[in-house]
C-alpha cells in the first residue's frame, strides 16, 4: 500500500509540473480552474473515482487532488420471464401436424416453464369467420392466431392486432421482403411470418417423354421459359399424347393462376403505394388474354382446383395432366395425399415468364402469426410467436417434416435444402424454391380488400371464358365495380 501511495504522489506532482510547463509555453494566464479526472482502484465499494484541479491561489497555481464516490452502473439484470396461459387457433395442417409434430411446444415449454400453450383447432375458414368477428365485438380473441397471407391485410386494416413494430426490428432483414408488406400499415408492424409460397411449374415426366420432349429438369426449363414457350410445350404435349397441360375451369374460375401471373410482374388488382384501382390495366388485360389462348386452343382440362376431378387427373397413371403452376407447399400434398402413387414421375422447372428474360417467381399463400390486443398476456404470446418462427433451429425442424418454406431467409444455408426428393426423380427441389423466393415482388394482390376484389376479377375471368365479353370489357367492368365499392 506504501508503495502505491508513493507512486500517487509522484504522478500528481508529474501532473502538477506538466500543467505549469504548458501553462508557461502558452505564455498565458492559468485558468481558474483545471479539472482532471480518472478512476482509481480502491479496495472497497462504492467505486471511487480521484479528481484533480489546478487552481490559482494569489496567482500561483496549485494541485487539489479529492477522492469522491462515483454513483455506481446498475447491476445487469436479466428479465423476468414471462409466465400464464395463451391460447393460439389455427389448422391441423399447420400447428397439429408441424409445429406440434416437430416438438415446438415442447421445445417452448423447456425454455418457458411457466407458459401454457392451449390450441384451438379450427379450419381456415372457421378462423376468417371467428376473429373477425372477435376483433370487432373486442372480446373472445386468441392470444396467438395464425392467419393466411391473403387475409391478414384486412385483419391489420380493421383493427384489433397488436402493433409488434419493436418486437420484429431484428426480423426485418432476415425475413422475405414481400412477406412484410401485408402486415404493414403507416409503417407499423402487425404480423410475424412463418411460410412463403414460392411459385414453380411441377411436371410429369412420364408425360414429357411421351410427348417425344425432353424430361430433365434444365430442358423443361428452357421450353417454358416464357408464357409463349409454354403454350407451344402444351401444343406439343396435346398433339403427341391426347393429355391436357394443366387444370383451368372456366365457369367457376377463381383467379389464382391469373394472380400468379400477375405477381410474376408485380402487378396486381390495386398500386400498393398509390392504391389506385389497376384491375383495368393494359398489362392486366394482355395476361389474361394469354391465359385465354390455352382455352382457345383446347389445351387445358376444364377440371376445377381442389375437386376429385382434379385430383384424378393429377393421381392418373394414364393420360394425366401434365403440368401444374403451384406454390411448393403443392409438393407435400402430391406426395402425401394427392398423387402419392406417381412417385418418381414429377419434375420442378421455374414457371414461366410473362415474357422471355423475366422474373419467373411469384406466391401463392403463405402464413403469419399475429397476436390480438385482446390478449391479457402479450410477452408470452410474442415469447412463443419469436420462439417458433423467429429461431432457426425451430424453423428448420417444422421445415424438416412439413416441406412448407421458411421465410427465414437464414435457414437457407441449411443442408435440408440440398436433399434430393425420391418423389421428384431425385430433384433437388427445393434448391429452386429458395433460388424463386427470394425473387417474388412486390405485387397488389392480396390487401385490405382482397375478398372484394377478387370475387370481381373472377366474375370478369368467368364471363371472359365464356365468351360473353373480351378480356378488357370484363376487366372494365370488374374495375368499376371495385372503385364503386371502394367509394
Amino acid at each position: 500500500m506504501f508503495q502505491i501511495a508513493e507512486m500517487k504522489r509522484l504522478a500528481r506532482l508529474a501532473l502538477f509540473a506538466v500543467i505549469i510547463l504548458i501553462l508557461a509555453a502558452c505564455n498565458a494566464a492559468p485558468a481558474e480552474q483545471v479539472e482532471v479526472t480518472r478512476v482509481v482502484e480502491v479496495q472497497s465499494e462504492p467505486e471511487q473515482v480521484e479528481v484533480t484541479r489546478v487552481v490559482e491561489v494569489e496567482g500561483t497555481p496549485e494541485v487539489v487532488v479529492e477522492i469522491v464516490t462515483a454513483t455506481p452502473p446498475p447491476e445487469p439484470t436479466d428479465a423476468p420471464k414471462p409466465e400464464g396461459n395463451i391460447v393460439l387457433w389455427g389448422w391441423t395442417a399447420a400447428i397439429r401436424d408441424t409445429l406440434e409434430a416437430a416438438g415446438i411446444v415442447e421445445d417452448f415449454n423447456a425454455e418457458f416453464p411457466d407458459v401454457s400453450v392451449e390450441i384451438t383447432y379450427y379450419a381456415p375458414q372457421d378462423v376468417y369467420t371467428n376473429l373477425p368477428l372477435a376483433l370487432t365485438a373486442g372480446e373472445g380473441a386468441p392470444d396467438v392466431a395464425l392467419v393466411e397471407n391473403s387475409h391478414v391485410a384486412e385483419y391489420v386494416h380493421l383493427g384489433g392486432l397488436l402493433d409488434l413494430t419493436d418486437r420484429v426490428q431484428p426480423y426485418l432483414e432476415q425475413m422475405n421482403e414481400y412477406k412484410w408488406h401485408d402486415c404493414e400499415m403507416d409503417g407499423r408492424y402487425y404480423c410475424m411470418p412463418w411460410d412463403s409460397g414460392p411459385v414453380v411449374m411441377y411436371y410429369r415426366r412420364d408425360v414429357f417423354e411421351a410427348a417425344g420432349l425432353p424430361s430433365d429438369p434444365d430442358s423443361v426449363n428452357d421450353m417454358v421459359a416464357s408464357w409463349n414457350g409454354y403454350l407451344e410445350t402444351c401444343r406439343t404435349i396435346k398433339e403427341v399424347t391426347g393429355s391436357y397441360c394443366f387444370a383451368h375451369n372456366k365457369a367457376n374460375n377463381y383467379g389464382r393462376l391469373y394472380e400468379m401471373a400477375l405477381w410474376q410482374q408485380g402487378l396486381g388488382y390495386y398500386d400498393p403505394d398509390t392504391g389506385e384501382v389497376t384491375v383495368d390495366s393494359p398489362e392486366n388485360v394482355a395476361t389474361l388474354e394469354m391465359l385465354g389462348r390455352f382455352w382457345e386452343e383446347d389445351l387445358v382440362s376444364d377440371n376445377l382446383e381442389w375437386t376429385d376431378p382434379w385430383y384424378a387427373e393429377l393421381a392418373a397413371l394414364e393420360q394425366p395432366i401434365a403440368t401444374l403452376v403451384e406454390a411448393s407447399w403443392m409438393e407435400v400434398f402430391l406426395k402425401s395425399w394427392v398423387a402419392p402413387g406417381t412417385a418418381g414421375k414429377w419434375g420442378v422447372a421455374y414457371m414461366p415468364a410473362m415474357a422471355e428474360g423475366q422474373v419467373r417467381a411469384a406466391n401463392d399463400g403463405g402464413s403469419v402469426f399475429v397476436i390480438p390486443t385482446q390478449t391479457q398476456n402479450p410477452d408470452a404470446a410474442w415469447a412463443f410467436v419469436e420462439f417458433a418462427l423467429g429461431r432457426q433451429e425451430s424453423q428448420l425442424k417444422m421445415f424438416a417434416i412439413s416441406g412448407f418454406i421458411p421465410s427465414l431467409e437464414t435457414t437457407y444455408d441449411d443442408p435440408l435444402f440440398l436433399e434430393g426428393d425420391s418423389f421428384l426423380g431425385g430433384e433437388r427441389a427445393r434448391e429452386i424454391y429458395k433460388e424463386v423466393v427470394v425473387q417474388i415482388p412486390r405485387a397488389g394482390i392480396y390487401g385490405p380488400n382482397y375478398a372484394m376484389m377478387n370475387s370481381a376479377v373472377s366474375l370478369a375471368i368467368q364471363r371472359y371464358a365464356a365468351g360473353e365479353a373480351p378480356a378488357e370489357q370484363a376487366l372494365q367492368e370488374a374495375a368499376a365495380e371495385i372503385q364503386a365499392n371502394l367509394e
